[in-house]
């Protein structure tokens, strides 16, 4: 009995990049950053944003650099797929680790699984070869952020990363944990299938499938070939890095078993499939019938969320999609002057290197260009902390929140955010904060000027971010329920700060994947469920029009294009959010304001009817 064969396919996420510059950055030679596959009974399977299939070669990394003969398997395929599908609750999105439980650890299970062989040990050795160069041990504290703590060797520390190997390590991550192709290799949208192996490939790997049926002897079919393939295109977006509907050709004269097995009788002969079964068919070369064939398919296959069915949403769809940010200078020799007044009134007396710091940084808030030493601003920000009385803090605050919209702030502290959550802290943790002290500290939040440091620790449901989004989330929840008018404005928008994230990645997924299905990168359900309570119970009691307006595009945020998993609609109507808004009519005189009320109870009402 002879066995199916079983490949590794090897690629490099790095694009070559680790070959060309590792010497230089880790002292050692570095062939790749190793991503592997297995391909086995015509189909290739990897892990990332869980376990993944797709036709052999045909992931967003296109064709693999080197093939593994790793042996065959004599287990017939209903097993290996059966197996397969029990470890998807091993490989889960959640788990996945750059370092410790990547899709090397996926490979080399599955190998051990079908052949009782490991793959290559110099892949699953990659990890701690790399950290064992000092480059490799200053990346670890980022790439730990981004996934947690590594089991592999403890570091030794070393200077943090450049911003050129930052970039390198997001691309690398990105591409790692990819689910779906990129624009530059994902497969034609337009395929030919030779036989019925291959066809059933295709429609076993796409969740909208049209299949021509041809023939060379038939000029119809010639005819009709160009608008069909112009159909397709047009059908898939461009920007997108999915393939929304796959388009297959298939010359019954060639792939004789698929014109038998699928029963085509004549051609041309359309058949379109929606999660590998068939959708529909029809025969003719009748262009109208087969584009409206396809739009019922991709329909189906990819139904608008209900919310795009709500024909009136302007105040919605006219709320900003960028955070409310304070990086605007004040009167910068005011502010200084006051920071320094404080500093002789309480004795603090700075070093030589502390001034020099303290001084760039009055240049830098004036002139993005002016490099600042970060690592000697990070010690200099401890040091006053410390000794700076909570309500001499304020000056110190305005300018951190200004550098911390700064490109250099963002690199540095994507390296250790154990500074901000600090500083964050300070707002809650004391009793009676003065009022100008939690004002900056909440404009401190300028860290969503930065969407990678605020994805990675403020918002994510990464392990690694639990204490620093809590920290971020109690200072949000206490200060809206602040007596001071100004102290609850700039809250709402902190919260507005945290919907617009979510928002954004839901916006990213609908473009991405063609309509809503599953939590976007950014949902936690309890975490919303937190802000919005939190938001409700100061509308309740809200008098401030500007406050009310900020809260309602929160809500308004968190609450549009939501998955139907959410909780947040059917709590605002457990909230009675509608005698909420009816209360504030008399307080609302803004028509911008009065339409966004409106606009929100129609999206909860939809939310909620649609459960």
């Amino acid at each position: 009995m002879s066995g199916a064969p079983v490949k590794l396919y090897v690629y490099d996420l790095s694009n070559g990049l680790a070959r060309q510059m590792s010497m230089s950055l880790t002292g050692r030679q570095i062939d790749g950053i190793w991503h592997t596959a297995v391909v086995v009974y015509g189909q290739e399977f990897y892990f990332g944003q869980g376990i993944l299939t797709s036709p052999p070669g045909g992931t967003h990394l296109g064709q693999p650099l080197e093939i593994v003969d790793m042996g065959e398997t004599y287990l017939p395929e209903e097993v290996v797929i059966e197996y397969i599908e029990s470890q998807r609750s091993v490989f889960t999105p959640e788990k996945y680790h750059l370092l410790d439980f990547n899709c090397n650890t996926f490979s080399n299970s599955l190998c051990q699984f079908l052949t009782g062989s490991n793959i290559p040990k110099h892949i699953t050795d990659l990890p701690a070869d790399f950290l064992n160069t000092p480059f490799g041990q200053s990346m670890r504290p980022m790439i730990e952020g981004m996934f947690g703590r590594s089991q592999v060797t403890p570091p030794v520390a070393q200077p943090g990363p450049n911003a050129d190997s930052i970039n390198m390590l997001r691309d690398v991550s990105s591409a790692a944990l990819s689910a779906a192709p990129q624009p530059a290799g994902k497969p034609p949208v337009l395929q030919n299938a030779p036989n019925a192996a291959t066809l059933k490939n295709w429609l076993q790997s796409y969740k909208a499938v049209v299949v021509f049926f041809t023939s060379a002897t038939c000029p119809p079919c010639r005819m009709i070939k160009p608008d069909f393939e112009r159909l397709v295109r047009e059908k898939n977006d461009t920007d997108s890095s999915r393939i929304k509907l796959l388009g297959v050709t298939v010359d019954t004269g060639v792939a004789y078993d698929a014109g038998a097995e699928f029963g085509i009788r004549a051609t041309p002969t359309f058949m379109l499939f929606h999660n590998n079964a068939k959708f529909s068919e029809f025969r003719g070369a009748n262009y109208a019938e087969l584009e409206s064939s396809v739009n019922l398919l991709l329909f189906t296959a990819y139904p608008p969320h209900p919310h795009r069915k709500i024909h009136q949403l302007r105040g919605v769809l006219d709320l900003p999609n960028k955070p409310v940010l304070y990086n605007t200078p004040g009167k910068v020799d005011m502010i200084y002057s006051k920071l320094e007044s404080f500093l002789d009134q309480d004795g603090i007396k700075l070093d030589e290197q502390n001034k020099i710091v303290l001084e760039q940084s009055k240049k830098a808030i004036t002139d993005p260009k002016v490099a600042i030493d970060m690592a000697g601003w990070s010690s200099l920000i401890d040091l006053l902390l410390e000794k700076l009385p909570l309500d001499h803090q304020f000056p110190l605050l305005d300018v951190f929140r200004t550098l911390l919209a700064t490109k250099a702030a963002s690199e540095y502290y994507m390296n250790d955010c154990s500074q901000l959550v600090r500083l964050i802290e300070n707002g809650y943790k004391q009793e009676n904060v003065p009022k100008a002290t939690l004002l900056m500290t909440l404009r401190a939040c300028n860290i969503f000027a930065h969407n990678m440091l605020v994805t990675t620790y403020f918002t994510s449901t990464l392990p690694a971010a639990a204490n620093s989004r809590a920290s971020l989330t109690q200072l949000l929840v206490s200060s809206l329920l602040s007596p001071e008018s100004q102290v609850r404005q700039t809250a709402a928008s902190l919260a507005f700060n945290c919907a617009t994230v979510v928002a954004d990645e839901r916006l990213k997924k609908e473009k991405e994947d063609g309509y809503l299905e599953g939590m976007a990168e950014q949902e936690d359900d309890d975490w919303q469920i937190e802000i919005v309570s939190a938001i409700m119970d100061d509308l309740s009691k809200e008098t401030d029009e500007q406050v009310i307006h900020r809260l309602l595009g929160a809500i308004a945020k968190f609450v549009f294009l939501a998955p139907s998993q959410s909780s947040v609609a059917d709590l605002l109507s457990a909230l009675e959010i509608k005698s909420v808004l009816d209360s504030k009519k008399k307080i609302i005189s803004s028509p911008t304001v009065s339409t966004l009320a409106k606009e929100v109870l129609q999206l909860v009402d939809s939310s909620v009817s649609g459960h």
